[in-house]
């Protein structure tokens, strides 16, 4: 065959294996970028699915289905805002499912576990009786100037420890700086604290004196009685409970005889003299007693410290001190919880009562710096009360014009009243004690404690010491324990006692077992 023929045979058979290649590497290219073109598939597809839409929808649909699709692009904040505010009523919801089981759960396992702190509870309302009748008495003592002490103006500041308990006695642990003495015993530039021990006990007879109660007709005196009054079917059942103050008569350790009645003496030099010489000598003698008639007689026998030096070099600092203190390095967990556990059992004790006011905050709560170990400073916890004597106010006792005692800052108190008639505070003492649950529980001081928005606000966030104490924390605040807002009335006391002590002994009892 000739070159040409050949050629001409060979071109077609080029021409299709040329085509041929072209479409299999036009194959070739699309499995090698399979998603892109399925990618252009589909926006075709969704294009023409489009046009039909538009051939067969009608213009009405077609603007209400543009609309919405607006509607959400612009208002996606909003729905989000919606959301999380959906959230946060379903956290709320939450929360009072399970307070609704708590209310439905049965009491009798409550009780049975609170059983052996009743004790405990009844002897709030004997240290509260006790404690009103001491601050009397000091107030009747200091109402006018002894004769040993010449100074136009005196000032006594009395701290009161808040571990007081009850035992045979009344025990009460205080502390004593006086200004304004005449007597070289005393450096009134830097007067040192004087550390006794108050026991108060209720007596059945009185000695002629000059805080002697009339006598009735038949020559004898007459105990009053306290009485409660409440609406509540178990108040009998409280009040049962409740710890009797001792009672002592004139056959009991001859004590009526044996010390020395300290009425109208300079009973602040007498006492720190006499305890300067029994300290060493009877560390156990009485070193004077005085009297008060109230309700009830009470004798109140004043003991030297049994460490009268522990005070000596110590310095009085503001509970606000503490919280300056790293918390990692200076108390523990239970360590908090056992502050916040005494600081509410402190205000069972004392609420209604001189040493406390009806609102308080930290600077009306004070501690002795002992050493550099802060759970030990804290055990000196006081409450502080100044005893001012005006000569020209004075007046014959037991009239307590000349007495000047101070306890709250009123601005405080007024920023409290106008508070609870617009954001509706229930109970200021357990608001005040609620404010300082909160603190410690977050281990910092509030900038401003009489903001109630603000103190709402932290007490809805978690707290460091966990769900439960931040529950009790807002019950505290809210006075939310079904029984009122009268901390007078004993079932409304007890109700604290249970939810607050109570849970936070609990609380405590269970990290010791952990710590195990």
């Amino acid at each position: 065959m000739d070159p040409v023929s050949l050629t001409l045979a060979v071109l077609p058979l080029l021409g299709a294996a040329i085509k041929t290649y072209g479409a299999l590497r036009q194959k070739l290219k699309i499995y090698g970028h399979y998603a892109r073109e399925i990618r252009r598939v589909r926006k075709q597809v969704e294009r023409q699915q489009q046009f039909f839409h538009n051939e067969g929808e009608s213009l009405k649909d077609a603007v209400r289905r543009l609309r919405d699709r607006v509607k959400i692009t612009w208002n996606k904040s909003n729905f989000d805002s919606s959301i999380a505010d959906l959230r946060s009523f379903n956290d709320d919801l939450r929360r009072l499912r399970e307070q609704a089981e708590e209310l439905q759960k049965p009491r009798k396992q409550l009780e049975s576990t609170h059983t052996r702190l009743k004790p405990e509870y009844g002897s709030y309302g004997t240290v509260r009786r006790a404690s009103r009748a001491v601050h009397l008495a000091l107030a009747m003592a200091w109402s006018k100037p002894a004769r040993s002490c010449s100074a136009a103006s005196l000032r006594h500041k009395v701290k009161l420890f808040i571990d007081a308990k009850v035992e045979d006695q009344v025990h009460m642990d205080m502390a004593l700086l006086c200004y304004g003495h005449d007597s070289s015993a005393w450096n009134q530039t830097q007067p040192s604290v004087t550390s006794f021990q108050v026991r108060s006990r209720v007596i059945d007879w009185m000695e002629s004196g000059v805080n002697t109660p009339p006598r009735s007709d038949d020559g004898r005196q007459k105990r009053q009685k306290v009485r409660f009054q409440d609406d509540c079917t178990v108040t009998r059942n409280l009040m049962a409970a409740e710890s009797p103050v001792p009672l002592l008569t004139p056959e009991d350790s001859g004590l009526s005889t044996n010390s020395d009645d300290l009425s109208g003496k300079d009973i602040c030099s007498t006492l720190f003299l006499n305890r300067s010489c029994q300290v060493s000598n009877s560390p156990n003698r009485c070193l004077g007693f005085l009297d008060t008639c109230s309700e009830e007689t009470f004798r109140h026998f004043f003991y030297p410290d049994t460490d009268p030096q522990r005070l000596q070099a110590c310095h009085p600092a503001p509970m606000s001190q503490a919280l300056g203190y790293p918390m990692e390095h200076s108390l523990s967990i239970v360590d908090q919880l056992r502050l916040a556990r005494n600081l509410v059992a402190a205000v069972l004790k004392f609420h209604s009562t001189p040493w406390l006011g009806s609102c308080f905050a930290l600077a009306d709560l004070s501690f002795f710096q002992i050493g550099s170990e802060l759970s030990k400073s804290l055990r000196t916890l006081h409450f502080s009360t100044d005893f001012v004597y005006k000569e020209t106010l004075a007046l014959e006792p037991p009239s307590m014009e000349g007495i000047e005692s101070s306890c709250t800052p009123g601005t405080l108190l007024e920023a409290f009243e106008e508070a609870m008639l617009q954001y509706g505070i229930r109970n200021l003492t357990l608001w005040s004690l609620g404010t300082i649950l909160l603190q410690i529980g977050r281990w910092s001081q509030v900038e401003s404690p009489d903001d109630v928005v603000a103190i709402r606000k932290l007490a809805s966030q978690t707290s460091t010491l966990g769900p439960r104490y931040q529950q009790l924390t807002e019950r505290c605040l809210y006075c939310d324990f079904g029984y009122g807002f009268d901390l007078s009335k004993p079932r409304l006391q007890q109700a604290v006692y249970e939810n607050l002590v109570c849970e936070l002994n609990a609380m405590i009892d269970s990290l010791k077992i952990d710590d195990h």
